[in-house]
C-alpha cells in the first residue's frame, strides 16, 4: 500500500474547471456505441454473473451507494471493489481504520474467515500497485475530498475512488446546500477527470425497517439523486436474520440481501438482485448454493493461480 501524504494533493484544491466547445462528429464513435446499446453495459462489470449486461461501472459518472445503517453498504463496496480489480481504486473510508478494510477485502478475495499466511502475503503484494487506502479515520473538509479524488484520478492514475461516507465529508446533516455543491463538483470531477466516485450515504430508517427503500428515502437534499448518474440500494433481510438468531427454521432461498438499481442514467436497466451472505468470507454470492467466489489475480501464473485457488477452497471448506 502506497502512502500519500496530505501535502500531495492539496495543491490541486481549487483547480478551474476546464470548459469545451466540440464538433458534433468529434462525438461520432460515442453516438454508435449508444444507438448500438454499448453503453449500458461498458465499464467495470459488478461480482455477480446475474448483473452481467445490466449494470456496469462506466468512468466519469457518480455513484451513490444508499442503504439504512448496518445494512452492509461498505461490505458490497469492498467486494464490488475487489472483483474490479486489476482497475485502479482508492478507499477514503473515513469510518474505518485502513487495517479493517484490508481484513474484510481478504477474507473477501481469499473466500474464508482465517485465510493462511501465504495467501495474505500474496494478495496484499498483489494490491500493492492497483489499491490506496486514504488512512483518515475523522470527518474531512469537502475541498480536502475533492482535492484527494484529483490527485487520485491525475497523479496515481486511479479509475474508481469510494468516499465512505457522506457524514464525513464536514458537512451538517440539514445543509443541503453545501450537500448539493459538493456532490455537483464531484459530478464535475468525474466528468473531468474519467473518474468514477462512489459515495456512500444513509437513508432514513422507516416504520418497519423490512421494506425496501427507494431513492426517495434517502437522506438530505433531494437534489442528491438528480445529480448521481446511479443510485444503488443496498437492503439486508434483517427479518430472516433476527429469526435465524432465535433459532427459527428460515427458507433458504429467500435472499439475505437486495441490491437495488434505483437510477442508471446512462443505462437502460434498474433492476434489483438477490444475493445471500457467505458469512466465513463476507462475500454476497447469486444463489444460496453458491460457494464463496475466487478471485483470480490477473498477471499470476497459472500454476501459481491453481495452487492459490486450491489452498483457498481448503480453507472455505
Amino acid at each position: 500500500m502506497q502512502t500519500i501524504t496530505d501535502s500531495d494533493f492539496i495543491d490541486f484544491v481549487g483547480k478551474q474547471e476546464s470548459q469545451f466547445i466540440v464538433r458534433p462528429s468529434e462525438l461520432l464513435q460515442a453516438v454508435k456505441d449508444r444507438l448500438a446499446g454499448n453503453v449500458a453495459v461498458s465499464g467495470d462489470r459488478l461480482p455477480w454473473r446475474k448483473t452481467e449486461g445490466l449494470v456496469a461501472l462506466r468512468s466519469g459518472e457518480v455513484s451513490l451507494w444508499a442503504g439504512i445503517n448496518g445494512h452492509g453498504k461498505t461490505l458490497i463496496l469492498g467486494q464490488v471493489c475487489a472483483w474490479a480489480l486489476p482497475s485502479r481504486w482508492l478507499i477514503a473510508s473515513m469510518e474505518m481504520p485502513p487495517a479493517a478494510t484490508m481484513e474484510r477485502m481478504m477474507r473477501q478475495m481469499i473466500g474464508a474467515r482465517n485465510p493462511s499466511d501465504y495467501l495474505v502475503d500474496d494478495y496484499m503484494t498483489y494490491t500493492d500497485d492497483k489499491l490506496w487506502i486514504y488512512d483518515q479515520t475523522d470527518s474531512v473538509k469537502p475541498e480536502r475530498i475533492l482535492g484527494m479524488c484529483w490527485y487520485a484520478a491525475s497523479h496515481l492514475k486511479v479509475a474508481h475512488v469510494i468516499i465512505d461516507s457522506l457524514v464525513k465529508c464536514g458537512i451538517k446533516n440539514d445543509d443541503y446546500n453545501l450537500q448539493k455543491d459538493f456532490v455537483d463538483r464531484l459530478c464535475w470531477l468525474a466528468k473531468t477527470t474519467g473518474l468514477h466516485v462512489h459515495l456512500v450515504h444513509h437513508i432514513r430508517k422507516g416504520d418497519k425497517e423490512g421494506n425496501i427503500p427507494d431513492k426517495f428515502d434517502i437522506r438530505g437534499a433531494g437534489e442528491l439523486t438528480d445529480l448521481v448518474d446511479n443510485v444503488f440500494i443496498v437492503h439486508r433481510n434483517k427479518k430472516k436474520e433476527d429469526l435465524i438468531a432465535k433459532g427459527e427454521d428460515v427458507d433458504a432461498h429467500v435472499p439475505d440481501c437486495v441490491l437495488k438499481v434505483a437510477k442508471q442514467r446512462h443505462g437502460e436497466a434498474e433492476p434489483a438482485f438477490n444475493l445471500w451472505l457467505h458469512k466465513d468470507s463476507m462475500q454476497f454470492v447469486p444463489s444460496p448454493d453458491d460457494r464463496p467466489m475466487f478471485y483470480p489475480r490477473k498477471e499470476a501464473s497459472a500454476e501459481d493461480e491453481a495452487m492459490a485457488e486450491r489452498i483457498a477452497i481448503q480453507e472455505a471448506g
